[in-house]
């Protein structure tokens, strides 16, 4: 039965990060359906203590881009790889018993225009989150800035900082330049344009 790769991103409690705004995840690889088995590790069935106590969410910006592969060799060795490419992106990748980038040594490059390509759609979603949770409307370098993860005291008027979308800095990975342009090659609308400011702060609010 063909394996996955999927990828968890783990809760700010797992430990010092890289970067504030880029997470510790888990690498692994399953013929199970990702849901599955984030379920799974969840419950605690075969899974690493870390990841039991802190998985917040799957991240399939990250492994959809990788086809199934036959035989469990195969999907380990791609899941090692996949691992080290976050590693070298800035995250601490945990994967088969090791935590790559966990010494924070070594410096990191963010993805460019064409890696960041295969996973254009996650793009467009994010942005599209982005755009609906909005107070005001978004240009596209704002957008991009909150995809990156940018903080500053401007941020507060376009979304709420304290809880934000789970769009916001989800592509801190990725090179500033390389999502504004990835934006402008969207068809997105600029903004809740069917709603006031003041009906997206509204709904924004707790308990509303």
């Amino acid at each position: 039965m063909p394996s996955r790769v999927y990828v968890i991103e783990l809760r700010r409690e797992a430990g010092r990060r890289r970067d504030p705004r880029i997470p510790w995840v888990y690498v692994g690889s399953s013929a199970r359906g990702p849901d599955i088995r984030f379920a799974q590790h969840r419950r605690g069935y075969k899974s690493a203590g870390l990841v039991k106590r802190f998985a917040l969410r799957l991240r399939p910006d990250l492994y959809e881009d990788l086809a199934a592969l036959g035989g469990s060799r195969r999907a380990q060795q791609a899941e090692v790889a996949r691992a080290r490419e976050l590693a070298a992106a800035g995250f601490v990748a945990h994967c088969d018993g090791t935590s790559y980038g966990k010494e924070g040594t070594a410096a990191w490059s963010e993805w460019g225009a064409e890696r960041l390509a295969p996973v254009m759609a996650h793009v467009e979603r994010a942005a599209r989150d982005l755009l609906d949770s909005s107070f005001e409307p978004l240009s596209r370098e704002r957008c991009a800035r909150l995809l990156h993860g940018e903080r500053g005291f401007w941020v507060d008027g376009f979304i709420d900082a304290a809880d934000p979308p789970p769009a916001y800095g989800l592509f801190s990975h990725v090179q500033l330049g390389a999502l504004e342009a990835a934006l402008g090659r969207l068809n997105l609308e600029s903004g809740p344009a069917s709603r006031p400011a003041s009906a997206a702060r509204a709904s924004a609010a707790p308990g509303s």
